[in-house]
């Protein structure tokens, strides 16, 4: 089960402890030591096939990642920034998200930076 999701409630009507990926629009994965492999191996695989937005926290790092355009291949788009840094989340929900709240080590520069694979 993810730290958090977005889905529509269709998602929730068979039985079982998962969601139908297919109803889920978006993911959220903090990622402490314990999980970190799983985050950003097994479930980025997995995901990148069917969820339109998946966010990976990397709280060791101090970074998030938002990942988008999933494929058959997995996510063609990506974009991460440090925490304090504003964070774009792409369409369906279309917003900013403001991360200076989160945790961030206090001499660590800010940055941004943008990967899309064709």
């Amino acid at each position: 089960m993810p730290d958090l999701h977005v889905a529509d409630e269709a998602a929730f009507d068979a039985e079982g402890r998962h969601a139908d990926g297919a109803a889920l629009s978006l993911v959220a994965e903090l990622t402490p030591a314990s999980t970190k492999d799983a985050d950003w191996l097994d479930k980025l695989d997995t995901y990148g096939r069917v969820v339109p937005v998946y966010l990976v926290l990397d709280m060791q790092v101090g970074e998030i990642t938002a990942f988008w355009d999933p494929s058959a291949k997995g996510y063609r788009s990506r974009t991460t920034v440090t925490f304090g840094t504003s964070l774009h989340v792409p369409p369906p929900f279309d917003f900013d998200l403001d991360t200076s709240d989160f945790a961030v080590d206090a001499g660590r520069d800010t940055q941004s930076r943008q990967d899309t694979q064709s």
